[in-house]
């Protein structure tokens, strides 16, 4: 016979480990020379960090935008910019993963302008993808910003390596 017991305990989950910087995150990290990058406080990227390295056991490159109260309220550009100068210069990645927090996403930074700015003020910048996601904290969950970041990453414009044929012959397959 079978007994149905019940537990008398809430179900809790916590908000901040269902993140979707947080997911989007660990989906930058699954590939080969990228470095997620937070544009947001301080706060946003050192949660995320310390739940990774606890969870891990190793450290885990996450940077951040470091936005102030001041940068929060004239706009995060410089940040953004100074961020991903400093990573070019001391990381070298290969890829460039630039995500919001809910600090950003409130304020309503025009991330598409801002990196168009960026890239016509370095064009040493160029040979560089940076992969924009947006990822506010109110809105979805951890697999919500891990999905968005998948999506990015795939839909990004790598260019064409020199040599190579950019349209590649489509095979007709019939069922």
């Amino acid at each position: 016979m079978t007994t149905i017991t019940r537990n008398k305990k809430s179900v809790a989950v916590n908000p901040l480990k269902q993140s979707p910087p947080l997911g989007a995150a660990l989906a930058f990290l699954g590939l080969k020379g990228i470095v997620p990058l937070f544009h947001g406080s301080q706060g946003c990227t050192a949660f995320a960090k310390v739940l990774l390295v606890r969870h891990f056991r190793e450290a885990i490159p996450l940077a951040t935008t470091a936005m102030t109260e001041v940068s929060t309220i004239l706009g995060g550009e410089e940040n953004i910019e100074q961020a991903i100068l400093t990573l070019v210069e001391k990381a070298q990645p290969d890829l460039l993963g630039l995500l919001t927090t809910g600090l950003t996403e409130t304020r309503g930074d025009d991330m598409d302008g801002i990196l168009k700015t960026i890239r016509q003020r370095h064009p040493e910048l160029n040979y560089l993808p940076i992969i924009f996601v947006s990822t506010p904290d109110y809105k979805g969950a951890l697999q919500d910003g891990f999905a968005a970041a998948v999506q990015s990453i795939v839909a990004e414009d790598y260019g064409t390596p020199v040599g190579e044929i950019r349209e590649l012959p489509l095979r007709q397959v019939t069922i």
